[in-house]
């Protein structure tokens, strides 16, 4: 067998210095790790101490101050932004409801011209004056024109101290009450300033009796332009005008009629045609 020459060789490694040797320097002596751990701290202090030395008015900075800073603007920045946020969407809110409003009071303003021109063009000749009577009338019905003139008023309420339904007045005794004028020549009717047409409804909704989707409240005070010489008698000679005769005697329900010389009924407000279509000129 050969021997292994390289176990033989001599070793580059060096032998550790003798810690009692005082001519190495000490970072043979000590250790490189030891020798770093032992003195870095020493010269950190040792450097800032110099530097205080050189100008003494300099004051250390704290730490923290700079970021306290950065996140006080930082929310500064934040709370300017929701106030700007909110103050635009305010401004839009109020921008819309102005451009509302004056394209509302623009349709009041097209629909005065298309009257005015309307009136002209009836007023021309015979048969347009013809025409216009036949329209006023039928407006007057329909109730989109306002009216004054004379008529009756009735005031009707629940029964004092009314405890039930019996005692209170209901939306049925309301149809009944108009119908009952209607059959006795009212021309024009209107509840708590509600004016009726033939799309108007009197009904309940929750706790309330509504007209034309209003909600009313007793007491329901109810006017009808017409004859006010022959609405009362003719009224009492209806079927439900004698409804309304035993519901005040048996009831205790509030009744009275009174005329007037001139009252003055509001106009609906423009029904949606449902049904009816232009049609081609012919």
């Amino acid at each position: 067998m050969q021997a292994d020459q390289g176990r033989g060789t001599t070793s580059r490694a060096t032998a550790p210095a003798d810690p009692a040797d005082t001519s190495a320097p000490p970072q043979v002596r000590m250790g490189l790790l030891d020798y770093v751990t032992a003195t870095s701290m020493d010269e950190d202090y040792a450097h800032v101490a110099e530097r205080a030395q050189k100008d003494p008015a300099r004051k250390p900075v704290r730490p923290g101050v700079a970021a306290l800073v950065a996140m006080g603007l930082f929310g500064l920045l934040a709370v300017t932004a929701a106030v700007q946020t909110a103050r635009n969407a305010s401004d839009v809110h109020q921008g819309r409801d102005a451009q509302v409003d004056t394209r509302r009071d623009r349709i009041e303003e097209l629909r005065t011209d298309v009257d005015s021109l309307q009136s002209r063009f009836l007023e021309a000749t015979v048969r347009g004056r013809a025409l216009s009577s036949r329209l006023t009338r039928l407006s007057v019905r329909a109730g989109t024109v306002p009216v004054t003139g004379p008529g009756v008023k009735v005031v009707v309420d629940d029964a004092p101290g009314a405890t039930g339904p019996q005692e209170q007045v209901l939306d049925e005794d309301l149809q009944k009450l108009v119908n009952a004028l209607w059959g006795s020549g009212a021309e024009a009717i209107s509840i708590n300033g509600q004016r009726l047409s033939n799309l108007s409804a009197i009904r309940v909704a929750g706790s309330a009796i509504t007209v034309n989707f209003k909600s009313l409240a007793p007491p329901y005070t109810v006017l009808a332009v017409g004859n006010p010489d022959t609405i009362p008698g003719r009224f009492v000679d209806t079927t439900h005008g004698q409804d309304w005769l035993t519901l005040q005697s048996t009831y205790g329900l509030q009744f009275r009629m009174t005329s007037e010389e001139s009252l003055r009924l509001p106009a609906v407000n423009q029904p949606n045609l449902r049904f009816a279509t232009p049609g081609t000129a012919r």
